[in-house]
Formats: structure tokens, C-alpha cells, sequence
């Protein structure tokens, strides 16, 4: 209604609230919409970060912004919820909720914008009134948004590690064990990795921890499940003609079986248990060999080994000690028959305390000769504890 227009129901009903002319000129209207435009157009370029656009049309320019939101934006939205548990926590959520509510905000338009339903000029304007028009704050936001995009794409590197670490063994070295303590509690710090320097580091610690770890848990494991191979000097090894003394003395009449029982166990076991699989290579991709050893095990082939050697000498000393007994009537019997020296020197060592000479078959068959002779006496003898 104009001043002087009759007051009728149906001028009330349908009132014209447009301005009078006299207040919004149309070249005043042309230039405010002309520099809403160009305020729009400057915001698509910052949003994209490409500055050449702003000498483009603004077709050009919403698609790239667009583009901008389909592919890195919308990635980053979809993402959201897939952080592991170890980035669940009140720091982190704090931490990134100055990216995540302007998201939430700016969503709804773009959705918009790219489904047709509202202009680029709309969701220009939408966009800026989210930062109050604050270029510093959209660009902070930005920054903190590109951000989290790489800390998305670390994601799957930082999971391999954090799986390798938690499966790692103890090692009981304290270069590897107190890295491996150090990338832990960093994990337990998961908004620390919003900044790239702290992935770096992680990454790089990570690195030298599992060099360190590779090479510590291939020796334990090669000292331990390699018996036999050589590899090193100061390995423990079964001694073979000790072995060999062993099984022949229980081949005597009426001698004690346990010894030579034990260390054939013992022996059937270190074979089950060696391992000779590519350790080096599994360790680069899991922490723990497939024949799962663990280091600190009570337990290894090394020390069945150890016990073995153990078994064997006690089951010598055990002969030595009873045959001595029987000395003088075995040394009687050997220079009676007029043995060769050849068979004459194992015997006479077995019976003194020096070191022994390896037996032979032929030295047992004697031995046993001279008990069936005098079966009663050495029964006797070998019984004595």
C-alpha cells in the first residue's frame, strides 16, 4: 500500500512490502549485489586454494570449489568415524572439534549446492557467515582440515606399527625394550600425531626401533633353534664322542638305562623344536617368527642342549664310578688275554680320572666278556649307590 491508496480488504490482504523506489536506488542495488559477487568469488578461491580463479567466471569457479568439496572434503567427513581406539579419547575429540563443527555446519549446503538445489552464490555466502567473514579463520580452518586429510592417509602406516609393537616380545636389551616403551606411551598420545612433525618422529623411531628389534630377536632366535649350524663360536653343541662314550657303556651287561633314555628325549625334542625358517623376512612384516619363540621362554632348545651335554657326562662319571669299583678285576682279565694297546688304552683311561678316549665297539664286547665272567661281583658293585 502507498500513502492515499484506499484502506480495503484485499489491499491488507496482499500488502506490497517491496521498497519504495525512493529508498534502494537500482545502481546502489547493482553494486551491492556486484560486491557480494565478487566477495563470493573471493571465498571460492581461498576455500580452494587457488587464487588464479578470481580472474575466472564463477562458473569456473564453483566447479572447482565443488570439485575442492567432492574430493577432499568429503573424504575427510566420510573418515571421521574409522579412527582407531587408540585416537578415541577426550584430547583428541578436543582437539579436532574446531574442524569437525564447521563441517557439520558446511555440509548440509554443499549437499545442496551439488545436488542443484541451492546457487553458488547461496552456499558462498552460507560459507562465510559460518567464519563471520573472517578470511584468517577460514584459512586456519583449512589448514587444520588439510591436516587431518594426512593424518587420515598415515593412518594405515601408523596402525602396521602400532600392531608390530604391541606383538612384540621383550627382548630383555634395554636399546630395543626402552624404545619400544617410548613408541608406546606416544601412542597413549594420539593428538600429539595431529602435527606432522610428530608422525615424523613416530615414524622415525619406529624405524630404528624394529632395525634394533630385528637383529636382537634373529640371534636370540638363531642361538636358540639353530643348534647344530655352526653360526657362531661360542654356540652350545652336543659333543659327538661323548655321545657316542655314552651309548656304547649302556650297551654294558646289567648297566643303567635312564642316562642314555634321557638324552634321547632331550635329543627328539631340540629337533622338534629347531626352526629354520626366513626369520629376517618374517620379522619385517611381524614381530614374531611363525614358530612363535619367544626370548624369554624358561624353556629353548639351547638349554635342552645345555641339558643334554649335562645328561651325558653324569651317565659317564656314572659308569666310570662303578666299572672303578670293579678295576682290578677287568685290568686282571684285559692282561690276561693279551689285548692290543689300541683296545687296552680306552679301558685303562675309562678307569682312571683322566679324560677318556673314545670307546669302540670292540672295547664293550670285551668289557661285557669280562662281567658275564663275573656276573655276581659287578652285580654286586653296580648296585651300590
Amino acid at each position: 500500500m502507498k500513502t492515499g491508496d484506499p484502506w480495503t480488504v484485499s489491499n491488507l490482504a496482499t500488502p506490497n512490502l517491496s521498497a519504495p523506489d525512493s529508498c534502494m536506488p537500482s545502481e546502489y542495488s547493482s553494486t551491492a549485489e556486484s560486491r557480494d559477487q565478487s566477495r563470493a568469488l573471493l571465498w571460492g578461491t581461498l576455500v580452494t586454494g587457488h587464487p588464479e580463479l578470481r580472474d575466472q567466471s564463477p562458473e569456473c569457479v564453483q566447479a572447482m570449489v565443488v570439485d575442492w568439496w567432492a574430493h577432499r572434503v568429503e573424504e575427510v567427513v566420510k573418515r571421521l568415524g574409522d579412527f582407531p581406539v587408540s585416537f578415541r579419547t577426550t584430547r583428541f575429540k578436543r582437539e579436532i572439534r574446531f574442524v569437525e563443527n564447521p563441517l557439520a555446519n558446511l555440509k548440509p549446503a554443499f549437499d545442496s549446492l551439488r545436488a542443484g538445489e541451492s546457487s553458488f552464490w547461496e552456499t558462498m555466502d552460507h560459507l562465510g557467515r559460518t567464519f563471520g567473514w573472517d578470511k584468517d579463520k577460514l584459512l586456519r580452518w583449512k589448514s587444520g582440515l588439510e591436516n587431518l586429510s594426512r593424518l587420515m592417509d598415515w593412518l594405515p602406516s601408523f596402525l602396521r606399527a602400532h600392531d608390530y609393537l604391541m606383538a612384540a616380545f621383550p627382548l630383555n636389551r634395554d636399546e630395543v625394550d626402552d624404545a619400544r616403551e617410548i613408541l608406546v606411551r606416544s601412542i597413549d598420545k594420539s593428538h600429539s600425531f595431529l602435527e606432522d612433525h610428530a608422525r615424523r618422529e613416530f615414524d622415525d623411531g619406529f624405524s630404528d626401533f624394529k632395525r634394533r628389534y630385528i637383529e636382537a630377536y634373529s640371534a636370540l632366535h638363531d642361538d636358540a633353534l639353530h643348534i647344530g649350524s655352526g653360526s657362531r663360536k661360542d654356540d652350545i653343541k652336543i659333543d659327538p664322542v661323548s655321545l657316542r662314550n655314552l651309548d656304547l657303556l649302556s650297551g654294558l651287561q646289567h648297566m643303567d638305562k635312564r642316562f642314555v633314555n634321557r638324552v634321547k628325549l632331550l635329543g627328539k625334542w631340540v629337533q622338534r623344536n629347531q626352526c629354520h625358517l626366513p626369520t629376517r623376512q618374517i620379522l619385517e612384516a611381524y614381530p614374531r617368527c611363525y614358530c612363535n619363540f619367544n626370548p624369554r621362554s624358561h624353556q629353548q632348545p639351547a638349554d635342552a642342549t645345555a641339558l643334554i651335554n649335562g645328561a651325558i657326562q653324569e651317565g659317564i662319571e656314572y659308569f666310570r664310578k662303578h666299572l672303578r669299583r670293579c678295576g682290578h678285576m677287568i685290568m686282571v682279565e684285559v692282561q690276561a688275554q693279551q689285548v692290543d694297546d689300541s683296545t687296552l688304552q680306552p679301558i685303562t683311561a675309562l678307569l682312571s680320572d683322566d679324560p677318556m678316549i673314545p670307546l669302540k665297539p670292540q672295547t664293550i664286547k670285551l668289557l661285557n666278556r669280562i662281567i658275564a665272567k663275573y656276573p655276581n661281583e659287578f652285580l654286586a658293585e653296580f648296585r651300590k649307590k
